[in-house]
């Protein structure tokens, strides 16, 4: 008989009956925004006790996010120069994405994963990175600074080929630290040197103890039938527990999601279209992961999800543990192990 043991540290999930909807436009000063963000990464967990400071938290660095908009993003993202880039990175939204990546960083290198272990980094939008004892990989890496994250990797997978999953700058990152990438499409174009390994539909493939198959399914409605985005199973090794994480990107069909081995952590973004409900009865997981929250390259109040709707969403989920119902901010940490 398996024995479930988990260890989940930050995580906003476990809010989800003290969560309120953010729609305020007023940004905070810089200070409210600095203690924001040191007590949603550092000081806060999903402890009862806890939860009142962090929903305050999250508060605050929401207003800061809903003055931030895609052209503001668009010229973060057109930087090139250092310190330009540093200098944006000061003050802002771009204050709080810096500050976790920096935390997830310092962590994936020097966390030491225990046998039968396994854990995982929330980055940025769909982005995970996960470290068992003997690999450390990555999944829909999407980050300015993906250049310092790729050092660590061993692969890297994306579900589909829109830019907010991956895109130039990280295949130029790839390529440099020699990272191959597995996906099921091939980009128009590709930096010299990049290791990239087309998936089949169904196809498998094996890095060291790791194993993964990845399965087509459809993005959204208006492309129903056109299979655009490669839903990963992940079984994460036998030094792992072979906990087995499934990452469906942006799949929108719940009947095409059919992991074959029981699923620990079912990642999947909650406003596709996908009937989560359905999905989470389907693939019965231990644990639901709310996905594609605060993607800043898309519009706010349109298609740039807030944690708060991830809160709503998990609140209308019946028949399903509500601590198991998780939806981790920028930066946090996830540890998991599984044991007989």
């Amino acid at each position: 008989m398996k024995k479930i043991t988990t260890l989940l540290v930050l995580l906003g999930a476990c809010l989800v009956l003290d969560a309120q909807i953010v729609t305020s436009y007023e940004k905070p000063t810089h200070k409210e925004l600095k203690k924001a963000v040191k007590t949603v990464l550092y000081k806060t967990s999903c402890y009862a006790e806890d939860r009142a400071e962090r929903v305050e938290a999250m508060g605050v660095i929401q207003r800061q996010l809903n003055n931030f908009t895609t052209k503001d993003w668009a010229q973060y993202e057109s930087l090139t120069d250092e310190k330009d880039i540093a200098a944006a990175e000061k003050t802002g939204a771009m204050y709080f994405y810096r500050e976790a990546a920096r935390k997830v960083l310092k962590e994936v290198k020097n966390t030491k994963v225990k046998q039968g272990s396994v854990v995982m980094w929330s980055l940025y939008n769909m982005g995970y990175i996960v470290k068992t004892p003997s690999h450390t990989f990555a999944m829909d890496l999407r980050h300015m600074h993906a250049d310092e994250f790729a050092e660590c990797l061993d692969f890297v997978m994306i579900s589909h080929k829109h830019a907010d999953h991956g895109a130039i700058r990280e295949y130029k990152a790839f390529a440099a630290a020699g990272v191959p990438v597995y996906a099921g499409y091939m980009p128009k174009s590709m930096p010299e040197g990049l290791v990239w390994n087309f998936v089949e539909d169904g196809g498998e493939f094996q890095v060291g103890n790791i194993s993964v198959k990845g399965k087509r399914v459809d993005h959204s409605y208006k492309g129903e039938g056109l299979k655009l985005v490669t839903a990963f199973e992940v079984d994460c090794g036998a030094d792992a527990g072979n906990a087995v994480i499934f990452h469906s990107g942006d799949g929108r069909n719940y009947e095409q999601l059919e992991p074959e081995k029981p699923v620990d952590f079912f990642i999947f973004h909650v406003s596709v279209g996908l009937k989560i409900q359905q999905a989470i009865d389907k693939i019965k997981p231990q644990y639901a992961v709310f996905s594609h929250a605060w993607e800043l390259g898309h519009q706010v109040e349109k298609w740039r999800w807030t944690i708060d709707d991830l809160v709503k969403k998990a609140d209308a989920i019946e028949g399903f543990p509500s601590d198991r119902l998780i939806f981790p901010c920028w930066g946090e940490k996830i540890e998991y192990k599984r044991s007989l």
